[in-house]
């Protein structure tokens, strides 16, 4: 956003900054052509929430609520995306002829106020949100405007324009990662099959055909992708991976790269990494205040262990890189050992698992202990060796990430019992545990309210109080679907004196959960009933958890 000196002056006011803040920056934005304020939010001195708060408190701007502010599709064709994104607003809600609801990262700049008023020739209702939400309304919606019917088979048509040009592989590979991007995908799969080549993208963690190739760019496809992840572009018969970093809109995306041979050739598989995802703050995760206190205080301890643990795509490395990036790389010497390397992180030492080499992460995490670290985040722990490495690196004064595959974060606590961790060390390093599932998100554009039935007031043990749920209808931004997104579901265990005491005792999964629950510990089952009541996901959703979690604990 542009300079403005009212907004800095009213932080001042607010003690948020101080005037050597903006005084150290002022070289750096001049350098970066960016604003103070981003710089200052950038280096963490300030948050973009606490901007929206000031906006609120200060000026009486309404923050802008997903949940409540619903879009109106007719007005986003007042703007086109070059002036939304130009302006950095997003055009909201066109109630009627006279007025219209716009969402600002700056509500207090008069000059874009005065533009976009000439523009709408409309009364303007100003809401007020983070920079980066509305960047993220803009390309999301402005994209899902646009996208009818016709661009189910966008590569096969992007093919025949550009047969004409050169080259013609090239672009169609960047074709194919702009547009997964652009629809939030997750993994693009390009499989080769008797009669065709088909492209699907996974969304939501649905996969979703998306279009055909013919044979011939399929081939194309493959060589391109091998140079640029350094595969063997003569190899056929053996799995290969690889990664590379490319750009989308001004952001880095790291792709990772799989391929594997199949009876009709190979099958590619390729994973979107996209900074915006990744690099988020703790806030934007789906934390409640509870939870947000007790994940502060575990990750504030000067060593130890902490553990983040779910299910295979259920978000742990988003989590892990977000408490990364909430810690201050310029006073710590911050170090990973991951397999693979996730995401590049800028002023932290990352470092990438070789079979080849023999570096593993057990050796890998000796090595590290010998580079004075005081934060080592390993990508996960495996085996017995890895977790004996881990927990012998958090008793020497570094505080350890790590995660693991296990079903709850009780579970994570069997879990390393079983790797044979002797009890009084595991009990003395444990910090904490995280444990999430995914769950669709509702399209806060679409959502209805129902009464729930009587089953549902049983499920959620809510037999006689008042209350109501959502459920999904579908419209054009969510594809008909009803869900848009995911959301993560989350308990949080902080280890007590009492559960320390049971784990040294060797107790079992349902004893140290007795006495978790007696020290406070909120289960995931109150997470999802939370989520529910706030309408962000349906039971449909939650009767995974739900009957996941009773069986596992009956």
């Amino acid at each position: 956003m542009k300079e403005n000196m009212l907004v800095l002056e009213m932080l001042l006011k607010n003690k948020m900054i101080t005037r050597q803040h903006i005084a150290e920056r002022i070289d750096e934005a001049k350098r970066t052509k960016e604003s103070i304020l981003d710089v200052l939010v950038r280096d963490r001195i300030i948050t973009a929430a606490e901007i929206v708060q000031i906006f609120h408190n200060e000026w009486g701007f309404e923050a802008y609520d997903p949940r409540k502010d619903v879009i109106d599709p007719r007005a986003l064709s007042l703007f086109s995306k070059e002036q939304a994104r130009k302006y950095l607003i997003f055009p909201l809600d066109q109630q009627n002829d006279d007025q219209l609801t716009v969402v600002m990262a700056d509500p207090s700049d008069e000059e874009t106020i005065r533009s976009i008023k000439r523009i709408a020739e409309k009364r303007l209702k100003i809401l007020v949100a983070e920079k980066g939400c509305v960047e993220d309304l803009i390309d999301k919606y402005y994209h899902q405007q646009y996208a009818n019917q016709e661009r189910a088979d966008l590569i096969t048509h992007r093919e025949q324009k550009q047969a004409r040009q050169e080259p013609t592989v090239i672009n169609l590979v960047n074709d194919l990662i702009d547009e997964g991007v652009s629809r939030g995908a997750s993994d693009i799969h390009v499989e080769a099959f008797s009669q065709k080549v088909q492209v699907r993208f996974r969304i939501d963690g649905t996969l979703k055909t998306i279009g055909r190739i013919s044979k011939e760019s399929w081939r194309g496809v493959i060589t391109r992708l091998k140079i640029l992840a350094g595969c063997d572009i003569a190899e056929h018969r053996q799995p290969q991976d690889g990664a590379f970093t490319t750009n989308h809109e001004g952001r880095q995306i790291d792709v990772r790269l799989s391929i594997i041979p199949t009876i009709h050739g190979e099958k590619i598989v390729l994973r979107l990494l996209d900074q915006k995802k990744f690099l988020i703050s703790v806030d934007e995760l789906g934390f409640s205040k509870q939870q947000k206190q007790l994940l502060k205080e575990i990750t504030e301890a000067p060593h130890g262990m902490i553990l983040i643990c779910g299910p295979t795509g259920s978000g742990k490395s988003t989590t892990l890189y977000s408490l990364l990036n909430g810690m201050d790389p310029r006073t710590q010497n911050i170090i990973t050992i991951e397999d693979p390397v996730e995401f590049q992180m800028e002023d932290i030492n990352q470092i990438q698992v070789s079979e080849k080499t023999g570096l593993n992460f057990a050796n890998g995490l000796r090595a590290i202990l010998r580079q004075d670290p005081n934060v080592i985040m390993v990508g996960e722990i495996r085996d017995e060796d890895t977790a004996e490495m881990a927990i012998r690196a958090a008793i020497t004064g570094h505080l350890v990430l790590s995660t693991l595959h296990t079903n709850n974060a009780i579970a994570s606590i069997n879990r390393l019992m079983d790797m044979k961790i002797p009890l009084y060390l595991l009990s003395a390093t444990l910090r904490g545990v995280v444990s999430q599932k995914l769950v669709k998100r509702l399209c806060p554009n679409c959502r209805k309210k129902a009464q729930p039935t009587e089953l549902e007031r049983g499920l959620l043990g809510m037999p006689d109080q008042d209350f109501e749920l959502f459920f999904p209808v579908g419209c054009s931004f969510c594809h008909g679907s009803g869900y848009h997104g995911r959301i993560a579901v989350q308990e949080v265990l902080k280890i007590t004196r009492r559960i320390r005491e049971a784990i040294d005792q060797g107790e079992d999964y349902d004893s140290i959960r007795k006495v978790a629950i007696a020290e406070g510990f909120r289960p995931i089952e109150d997470a999802l009933k939370r989520q529910l009541l706030l309408g962000e996901t349906t039971i449909s959703q939650g009767m995974e958890i739900l009957a996941f979690e009773n069986d596992w604990h009956r």
